[in-house]
This record gives structure tokens, C-alpha cells and sequence, in this order.
């Protein structure tokens, strides 16, 4: 039976010196398939993210960067190279600890959202805490803390089919952060959201980066996305093509919405309309606000529902 301790670097091999990034890659080499019909997809890359930074992932289909993505998720393995998680030889980890690996220090965002369509934003959010085995009243003080976090408190009793895309990108985004990961890997996270929603979702984003020191990897396509990162790595046929660092990370482009809204002293809504979708199909992008959360006589949050400890 595989240990659920994370394993010691062996005699020998890579360790980074104290204070060093959290993340290190070293010569990973990703090949699929044998013979003449192996594609390699990673071509020996080397990479470090420091601890606390925001790092925009960019390039073709094609390049890389989604392999690299999986590597770092702990999804898959490096065929060759060394990995190195808060200096821990990752590819080295069996599957069950990859998997505690993911579970203690690592939260994910995806494009598609992934919510459960016939549970409530509160319910998603607690997923993870479910999977952990935190007892019920914990999870639900956690999960409502992270709903305040991303400014859908109010919204802990509503359904994803009830929710805008932007407010549902949020909803994944507190499932991601509920757990403290210490490393938050977003997948085209603005990839279904109109240019304001996902200006929106970046500065919340840059925000949990700020305010809460989570390190951000962010693979995107949109260069205005992008320029909300510290750094931006750019990868192209399998390589680290180069390493861009940012020195006005987290700013709004003069051009975004929120700052064209800041300037015009609109009132604007911060949500753009009901999906009218169930997932996991993404949302239309309506710009009709839905309505407030629902009145539930005296009920403001789910702790008088939650019926005690069971």
C-alpha cells in the first residue's frame, strides 16, 4: 500500500536551496505513444515559479503549455526530468500521493465552470471540503467564507442554471480557494465571459493573489488577460520559448470596463444576466441582470438550515 507521506528527495538528486520557487521544472520531457508514432509534446522545458506570483501561461495549440499544465496539476507525469513541488520530487509520487498532493496544496478553475447543475452555490463549494472529510458545520462556515470572498455570499442558495456566467466562474473560483491551496491552476478561466466579466474575473483573481499570497498559473490566449500577471511564460513547439516579467501586474488596462465605468460614475451591474443553461454547457453571456437572491422569510444564510451536526 503507497504511503500518504509525501517522499524525500533521494541521495543525489535536485534540491533547491532554502527560499527558492515553490515550483521547479528541469529538462521534463512529456512523450506520448512508442516508436514512429511517439509525439514528443514537452522537449525538455525548464521553469521556476516563485512562491506568491502570478504567472500567465501563453502559446498555440500545440506549444505545450496544456501538457505543462497537467504536469503541474499532478494530472500526469513527465516522462523524463524532475518536478519539484515545495521541494518534493513529484515524479517520484505515486498516484495516491499525487492525489494527497492535490488535495492539500493545489486548487483548479476551469473554463467550462464544472458546477453541479442541481446543487446550490454553497453545495459546490463545499465539495472539496466533503472529499476532505470535514464535518458538516465546518465545511459550511468554510464554503460561505469563501462565497463572502468572491462576493456571492448572498447568492449561497442559487443554482448554477440561476446564476450569471460570471457569477459562476466565481462559484468555482471560491470551490478552488476553499481549501487554502497554496497554488491556484486556472484554465482559460475567462475563456466563456464577455470582455467585462472577465475583467472582472482577473482582478478577482489578482486580488486573491495580493491579499491572500495564493500563487497563480493561468494559461490564456488573451493578451489583455495576461497583462494582469506578474509574468508571463510563452511557450511554443514543446520549449519555453521566453519568460516576460510584468512590472504593472495587476493593473486595470486603461481601456477595461470597470475603469471606463469608474470614469463615467455608471452604475453598472456587476453581473451580466442569467445563463438559462444547465452545465456543464457555458453560459450565454446575457446582459439582463437576474434577479436579487431569493427571500426565504427570515433565512440570510444557510446556518439556520443546517439542521446541526450530523
Amino acid at each position: 500500500m503507497a504511503s500518504n507521506a509525501l517522499a524525500a528527495p533521494a541521495a543525489g538528486q535536485y534540491v533547491p536551496a532554502a527560499g527558492g520557487p515553490i515550483i521547479s521544472l528541469r529538462d521534463v520531457v512529456k512523450t506520448y505513444g512508442e516508436g514512429a508514432t511517439a509525439f514528443q509534446a514537452l522537449k525538455g522545458i525548464d521553469l521556476d515559479i516563485a512562491q506568491g506570483d502570478f504567472v500567465a501561461v501563453m502559446g498555440a495549440s500545440g506549444s505545450g503549455k496544456s501538457t505543462t499544465m497537467n504536469i503541474l496539476g499532478c494530472l500526469d507525469v513527465p516522462t523524463s526530468g524532475t518536478f519539484l513541488f515545495k521541494g518534493v520530487h513529484v515524479e517520484t509520487l505515486d498516484r495516491d500521493q499525487r492525489a494527497l498532493l492535490r488535495r492539500k496544496y493545489l486548487g483548479f478553475v476551469f473554463q467550462g465552470f464544472n458546477l453541479l447543475a442541481r446543487t446550490t452555490a454553497l453545495e459546490n463549494v463545499e465539495l472539496p471540503l466533503l472529499y476532505r472529510g470535514d464535518a458538516k458545520k465546518e465545511r459550511r462556515a468554510s464554503a460561505m467564507a469563501a462565497l463572502d470572498k468572491v462576493g456571492l455570499a448572498d447568492w449561497w442558495d442559487h443554482t448554477p442554471a440561476e446564476l450569471s456566467g460570471g457569477q459562476q466562474q466565481r462559484v468555482a473560483i471560491a470551490r478552488a480557494i476553499v481549501t487554502s491551496p497554496a497554488v491556484l491552476l486556472a484554465d482559460e478561466p475567462t475563456g466563456n465571459l464577455d470582455s467585462e466579466r472577465s475583467v472582472e474575473i482577473m482582478e478577482l483573481l489578482a486580488g486573491l493573489n495580493r491579499d491572500s499570497g495564493i500563487t497563480v498559473i493561468m494559461v490564456t490566449h488573451e493578451p489583455d488577460m495576461a497583462a494582469f500577471a506578474r509574468t508571463i511564460v510563452h511557450f511554443k513547439d514543446g520549449l519555453v520559448e521566453r519568460v516576460e516579467a510584468q512590472h504593472r501586474a495587476g493593473e486595470v488596462p486603461e481601456e477595461s470596463p470597470s475603469r471606463l465605468r469608474e470614469g463615467l460614475g455608471e452604475g453598472l451591474s456587476a453581473s451580466d444576466g442569467p445563463s438559462g443553461q444547465a452545465l456543464p454547457p457555458p453560459s450565454s453571456g446575457s446582459d439582463v441582470p437576474p434577479a436579487h437572491p431569493r427571500q426565504r422569510g427570515a433565512l440570510s444564510t444557510p446556518n439556520s438550515q443546517a439542521g446541526g451536526e450530523k
